[in-house]
């Protein structure tokens, strides 16, 4: 037998001593079983142990990611230390050098005017002598008369030197040179008695596991078809949750491609920026750079450590692995490679002049499909191929072998450019010149308009759609402004 009440099976002992009170909720073990496959409890336990182990991996990716953070913190410290220091030594080098040119004009100009002086003494005595040497001449040959004519002339002369020299003293001043150091700097000695602080801003650490608990009770696992209801194009409404500018590497930026990470974090492709790919959180602020072999075009996600990226007119595609930051392997084309999408086990890339190449993971071609030549953009569901064609502002849907399904071509649409679907096959797409987000039913004969130009998008050209969480990532082509929305079924 099986109790409802405390999801148990139970038998006959059981049931008298722990069940007295249950008798409506006893049922027999085999119809509690029935249709156990397909139920959404076996459903659910399967989601959660995938979930607990993308959990896992996800931990230990921010552990790692947060070690690597750690460490790059302290270089940039120390070199803001090494930085603030070399200023600071500059500043008091520079400080030193006018003290001492200040030093030297005053102690020049100082010792010029006692120079003067002396030069004016070193006249005036020889003068003296000179008439020293007179008197002494006069004394010993001169007549009276001589002696009373030249002693007058002479006392004359004396007193207009000593006039003169009096004049001269009278006006130098009697100086020393001292120094009187700068009050900040005999403050900086005393009362500073450390160079900087080192904190540490600690935060909680977001857990991605949940209690799950997984009922028994037996319930169907919901068909496409509830799916379908359940998500249709007139239910399905965003929610803006970040807004946040893209940082340009070089002097323009077009985004040709963006990912969603399992753990939440977000890729973006520049073509004509660096050779990386740039890596956001979901708060918009900036992790890393990763770099890659040239300026990336489009790019797909793989597995949670694994992603591909295209390089258009290089004719090739990589696969990177994203823990060990290396190629693991590359898959050259004939022609230009452009949109990728990965689905199942293949990668579908869009090759110019060939069509939709589809491959497995080793490289090996195991089809072509046949596309519009000017397709940039592609996605990928179970047996379904999507994508866009510019030129004639259409959408297209196909089976992954190659049977055409529906077009889409609406008045509101133009020069559509990213594409995504979410579960139940409805498909999102931008309108690069029209400049609005559209969703389209799974079998193109619906759409409505989520987003206008009035909500912010200025030639988006690229999305990504989480099915997962419902997270949807919005990109504009040349401004860098990027959108995260949830995904609601009102």
């Amino acid at each position: 037998m099986y109790c409802k009440r405390h999801e148990n099976a139970i038998c006959i002992a059981c049931l008298p001593t722990k069940h007295t009170y249950c008798a409506d909720s006893i049922i027999p073990l085999a119809e509690a079983a029935k249709n156990a496959k397909t139920s959404t409890a076996l459903a659910d336990l399967e989601h959660t142990i995938n979930e607990t182990l993308v959990n896992i991996q996800i931990c230990r990716n921010d552990c790692e990611a947060a070690t690597e953070k750690i460490e790059k913190q302290e270089k940039i410290i120390k070199k803001r230390i090494f930085d603030t220091r070399e200023t600071i030594n500059k500043h008091l080098d520079d400080l030193e050098r006018k003290l001492l040119n200040e030093l030297t004009t005053t102690h020049t100009s100082c010792k010029s005017k006692y120079g003067t002086i002396k030069n004016q003494l070193n006249e005036m005595e020889k003068e003296i002598k000179r008439l020293q040497e007179q008197t002494f001449q006069l004394k010993r040959f001169a007549s009276d008369i001589q002696v009373f004519l030249s002693t007058h002339q002479m006392n004359k002369e004396i007193h207009d030197e000593v006039k003169s020299i009096t004049k001269a003293l009278a006006s130098v001043k009697n100086e020393n040179i001292e120094i009187e150091i700068h009050q900040d700097i005999t403050s900086l000695l005393k009362n500073v008695d450390y160079f900087a602080r080192v904190k540490v801003d600690k935060s909680t650490i977001k857990c991605p596991f949940e209690d799950a608990k997984i009922s028994l009770a037996q319930i169907q696992v919901p068909t496409r078809q509830q799916l379908l209801t359940a998500r249709s194009v007139h239910n399905t409404n965003l929610k803006l949750r970040t807004k946040f500018t893209i940082d340009k590497k070089g002097n323009k930026m077009e985004i040709t491609g963006c990912v969603i990470l399992a753990n939440g974090n977000l890729l973006f492709a520049d073509n004509t920026g660096k050779d990386v790919l740039m890596e956001y959180n979901v708060d918009g602020l900036f992790i890393r750079d990763i770099p890659v072999s040239a300026k990336p075009s489009d790019l797909t996600v793989i597995t949670t450590e694994q992603i591909a990226v295209s390089y258009n007119d290089l004719n090739y595609i990589d696969i990177i692995d994203l823990k060990k930051m290396t190629v693991l392997k590359t898959m050259k084309f004939l022609c230009h490679c452009r949109g990728i999408s990965y689905n199942d086990g293949k990668i579908y890339v869009l090759v110019y002049g060939v069509g939709i190449v589809v491959l497995n993971m080793e490289g090996t071609i195991l089809k072509t499909i046949k596309c519009d030549l000017h397709v940039y953009n592609i996605t990928t569901i179970e047996d379904r191929v999507y994508y866009t064609v510019p030129f004639s502002s259409s959408v297209k849907c196909c089976t992954t072998t190659g049977n055409n399904i529906w077009k889409f071509k609406g008045k509101l649409l133009t020069a559509p450019g990213g594409i995504a679907t979410d579960s139940a096959q409805n498909v999102f797409v931008v309108g690069i010149r029209s400049n609005n987000l559209m969703i389209l039913k799974d079998d193109g004969t619906v759409s409505k308009t989520l987003l206008s130009k009035a909500d912010g998008l200025n030639k988006p050209a690229r999305l990504y759609y989480a099915k997962e969480t419902n997270i949807l990532l919005v990109c504009n082509k040349y401004d860098g402004t990027s959108f995260l929305y949830n995904v609601m079924f009102d």
